[in-house]
């Protein structure tokens, strides 16, 4: 039996997470390198997030666990489903909501939020332990069997070629995500 604590709420495998990668290998991908301290608290003050005496050290555990990435933490989907007591968006009798709606619309900046409603629908078809097996499968180096992150583009272990099995985290994405932190709408201010 595996472990839960790679799965998701809405349908993300976490382990195959740079953030989460980067934590248990100390190995910094293009897309937890972008998330410095700066661009966090940038990120977050976009948001209206107050997270100054929060730590943006670059750590986690995956959705489920109670050690969480800065950003993780303060995921909406998360909070909801946990509020609801679902182990998985599919299980909400309002799936799919407008959360999800916004997961879809950061998909041109961060692509591999495109599996998010495909892998709900495996996890409904198959059941959670089935879709961890495939999702462990998918995410080993075909060379090593090493796991690799989203955005890998070589294995870590042996030097693998994975382009065709990754997503890419381009330069432009990068300009495009810091650049939607100043258009995220703030909080309401009281008077």
């Amino acid at each position: 039996m595996i472990s839960n604590v790679c799965d998701s709420y809405c349908g993300i495998y976490c382990e195959a997470c740079d953030i989460l990668q980067t934590y248990k290998t100390g190995r910094k991908s293009k897309l937890a390198s972008f998330w410095n301290e700066k661009a966090i608290r940038k990120y977050h003050s976009g948001m209206g997030s107050d997270v100054s005496a929060q730590s943006c050290a670059i750590h986690c555990e995956g959705c489920k666990s109670d050690s969480l990435f800065i950003n993780c933490a303060a995921c909406k989907i998360r909070e909801c489903a946990r509020s609801k007591k679902v182990e998985h968006c599919i299980e909400c009798n309002e799936y799919p909501c407008g959360m999800l709606g916004h997961s879809q619309q950061a998909q041109a900046v961060l692509p591999h939020l495109k599996e998010n409603q495909p892998n709900m629908e495996r996890i409904r078809e198959k059941g959670i332990e089935k879709w961890l097996v495939e999702q462990k499968v998918r995410w080993q180096c075909p060379q090593c069997k090493n796991l690799f992150s989203w955005y890998s583009t070589r294995c870590s272990h042996c030097g693998a070629n994975l382009k065709s099995k990754t997503y890419r985290f381009s330069l432009i994405q990068a300009l495009l995500l810091r650049s939607s932190f100043s258009m995220k709408p703030k909080g309401k201010k009281q008077g």
